[in-house]
């Protein structure tokens, strides 16, 4: 089902099924009509809840200009798990919002794809605050991979790889004559920096679906993972009581055991499956 409003075009693919609580055989008027145990009012509610419980998530593009950047996010509007596209947002603004049905979990996800020149990678994660970086260089072009590079160690400096969701692309997979970066090299990066890697191609729609997911699905297991470590938060106080005047010290220990604890040794797991940590 297709419906256009105010100029923007939106898609819909959830159906529903299921008689209201309001019908009858007979078509009688229910004597809970109009009352809050109607079946009419359960469904608002329901949908209401339902909005209200939608994830929103920001994801950052970054890289060198004429990467494929923009074409990807271009693709990601055809995905097939594309639930809704909101088209309410200008080009001119570089967000593009994709509502995506996966596991059957409604997510909103706002891609942010400022030109390089124009935005530094520094003022994109103050102004955005984002829960996924995703770092794009082209498999032909030996700068833009520099530039990954670069943007990777200021994030491996901030903590940003080891605190957020980041996934380095290397696009253009299908210009095979013309590449001069491999994927191994791509991949020993994405390594060293504790980063999940993929090869794509905007052009003939390679690995484009997984790249969605895969940033969704890194996202989702990382806010699993900072919930169980809340839940465990008792032993990180317990350990900041021991070390009294050294909290800041004691905080970061209680970290590194809980992401121990947690967390398997992520040189065990191939930095290629981003249906992982």
């Amino acid at each position: 089902m297709s419906t256009k409003a105010g100029g923007n075009e939106s898609h819909v693919f959830r159906v529903q099924e299921g008689l209201g609580l309001n019908s009858n055989v007979s078509g009688e008027r229910s004597p809970f009509e109009g009352s809050c145990c109607s079946g009419q009012g359960a469904v608002c509610d329901s949908t209401e809840s339902e909005a209200e419980e939608v994830s929103k998530y920001r994801v950052v593009l970054l890289g060198d200009s004429g990467v494929g950047k923009t074409a990807l996010v271009s693709q990601f509007m055809t995905s097939e798990y594309m639930n809704t596209y909101d088209a309410s947002l200008d080009d001119e603004f570089g967000e593009k919002t994709v509502s995506i049905l996966l596991d059957g979990e409604e997510s909103d996800m706002i891609f942010i794809d400022h030109p390089h020149v124009e935005m530094s990678l520094e003022n994109s994660l103050t102004t955005y605050e984002p829960h996924a970086c995703v770092v794009v260089y082209s498999v032909v072009s030996r700068p833009s991979f520099q530039v990954a590079e670069d943007m990777l160690n200021y994030l491996w400096r901030e903590h940003y790889t080891q605190e957020r969701s980041v996934i380095v692309v290397g696009n253009k997979s299908d210009l095979a004559r013309s590449r001069c970066i491999d994927a191994n090299e791509g991949k020993q990066l994405a390594t060293s920096r504790e980063c999940k890697f993929i090869e794509t191609s905007s052009g003939i729609q390679h690995n484009v679906d997984e790249l969605l997911v895969g940033i969704l699905k890194q996202i989702r297991l990382r806010e699993t993972r900072d919930k169980k470590l809340r839940r465990r938060g008792s032993k990180s106080k317990m350990l900041t009581k021991l070390h009294g005047s050294k909290t800041a010290l004691s905080l970061n220990l209680a970290r590194e055991i809980l992401n121990k604890m947690c967390i398997n040794d992520s040189k065990s797991k191939s930095c290629e499956n981003l249906h992982v940590l």
